[in-house]
């Protein structure tokens, strides 16, 4: 492109010693002037086009740039996404390893201890420190076990009837959020209450699992303390 302009120019400059005499009814003058004018108009066309083409690059690049800013920030999300995911399968990876420990420790009458990794998982997960844990007798609508970390008693409200009237696994009331196991077990329920942190809460099948393995380990307590129990009236008589 530069090289036509420079050969437009230098034609331009020896218009008037290429043009010796007059054409028609046209002096020399006019006859150059009009050559002159005839290249000028042709440069005028290239830029224009030319200045064309570079707003069509420049349009597209802005675009790849969009789009490239939107690739990199899904991939962050990603990134983060997968991240969070390994976080929470290595949380209840360590729980599930940690199973026949926590049994042998309620076995061991050591229960307190038993449940911590349970409430230290939903107080990662929920990103909050005040949890609760109820075992309930959907039967009897009593509070059979709570252990929980709830110095200011925010979960006061929480009693058994109340927790029992909702059929649902997962509910928000006010500041608290309430997750119950899938599944009973011999008319018992687990509840973990925790308060929350964050406007969404997410990855609740992960709190259902911890529930369901605090009421696994609350069975476990609650049958071997029955068989000791028959045990001790056995020899008794």
């Amino acid at each position: 492109m530069y090289w036509i302009y420079l050969t437009l120019f230098i034609l331009v400059v020896l218009t008037p010693k290429i043009i010796q005499e007059g054409a028609l009814f046209l002096r020399e003058e006019d006859v150059e002037s009009l050559i002159i004018f005839c290249f000028g108009l042709f440069g005028f066309v290239l830029y224009l086009a030319k200045e064309k083409a570079l707003l069509r690059v420049f349009r597209e690049k802005l675009h790849l740039q969009k789009r490239a800013n939107l690739i990199t920030k899904d991939l962050s999300d990603s990134y983060s996404y997968i991240g969070g995911l390994n976080r929470k399968f290595d949380i209840v990876k360590d729980l599930i390893f940690y199973l026949p420990k926590d049994t042998a420790e309620v076995l061991s009458k050591r229960e307190p201890e038993t449940y911590q990794p349970i409430i230290q998982a939903v107080k990662l997960l929920a990103k909050t420190k005040t949890v609760s844990l109820r075992f309930v007798n959907t039967k009897t609508k009593e509070v059979e076990k709570v252990v929980e970390d709830d110095s200011e008693n925010v979960f006061s409200s929480f009693d058994a009837k109340t927790l029992v009237a909702s059929k649902k696994t997962f509910w928000e009331e006010g500041s608290s959020v309430v997750v119950r196991s899938p599944r009973q077990a011999k008319s018992m329920a687990a509840y973990i209450i925790f308060s929350k942190a964050t406007n969404r809460v997410d990855d609740i099948e992960i709190f259902k699992i911890l529930a369901s393995q605090a009421l696994l380990l609350f069975c476990v307590d609650w049958y071997s303390t029955g068989e000791r129990r028959n045990k001790s009236l056995s020899d008794q008589k």
